[in-house]
């Protein structure tokens, strides 16, 4: 049954993409010490202490373990995660991929998404980010996910008085369920006033049809238009809308399952 194979721990995020890097650089965080195996080596670093890589490589904690660290392409961008890395080569580029805990996931993705939302359109975002990380895998090979808004938009972990963690743990293990399945929840930034159907948007049908559905702003369209509007649901928020009651507004005929809870 999907439910209750929707509690896979970790998620596989590929970062770093767009710049295309041939060289990536770690360094611990927060304490962290880090374990490096690459070309056939292992080796660790602590403290302020970095390590450039140019091939292949794992990096995690002691034993294996989730660590804090930065990873840059260097004189590009630099970003701190939490969880195992894992660097491939295509002969070419390197590609970094982040296996993180789905809840750090959630909450990153709510700090980057939106980031001054009111706290039930926070909410809100947090279940149907979660909803899509459950049922939406497989969109790369090798991974999960991707960090752009191919996928969802994801920036660092956010501190635990951060409004986008409160998010993330007020809605722990919620997540958008239809016919029974976890569904792949799609959103937008804004969607003119109006969400679309399927049908509407010309995409292939579906398990969840998705409706059009009126939205409380009428700005200029960004995005596919289905699903949550994210314009939409902070304006519900500051009517004193809950983040159920925006969910079901755009996800009409699904319901709100706790998972960790379901088995």
């Amino acid at each position: 049954m999907m439910l209750a194979l929707a509690i896979a721990a970790t998620v596989r995020i590929g970062v770093f993409g767009l710049f295309h890097p041939v060289e990536l650089e770690v360094q611990p965080a927060r304490a962290s010490l880090l374990v490096v195996e690459s070309n056939g080596r292992q080796q660790r670093i602590e403290g302020s202490s970095s390590l450039r890589l140019r091939s292949p490589a794992r990096v995690a904690g002691l034993d294996g373990a989730e660590a804090s660290f930065w990873l840059s392409v260097p004189g590009r961008i630099r970003r701190e995660f939490r969880g195992r890395l894992e660097i491939l080569s295509d002969g070419k580029q390197l590609q970094a991929i982040v296996e993180m805990d789905r809840e750090t996931a959630v909450a990153s993705i709510v700090a980057a998404e939106m980031p001054r939302a009111p706290a039930e359109a926070q909410k809100a975002q947090a279940v149907v980010a979660r909803s899509f990380l459950i049922a939406g895998r497989g969109r790369h090979g090798g991974f999960d996910f991707c960090d752009t808004t191919h996928c969802q938009f994801l920036r660092e972990p956010p501190s635990e008085v951060n409004s986008a963690r409160r998010a993330q743990q007020e809605t722990q293990g919620l997540a958008l369920v239809y016919q029974g399945q976890v569904l792949p929840a799609l959103y937008s930034a804004d969607c003119g006033g109006r969400t679309q159907s399927l049908d509407d948007a010309g995409w292939s049908a579906g398990a969840y049809p998705y409706f059009a559905v009126e939205c409380p702003v009428r700005g200029a369209v960004s995005g596919h238009r289905l699903g949550m509007c994210q314009d939409g649901a902070s304006e519900m928020a500051r009517r004193g809308r809950t983040f159920r009651e925006i969910l079901s507004h755009y996800f009409p005929a699904t319901s709100i399952t706790d998972l960790e809870h379901s088995r």
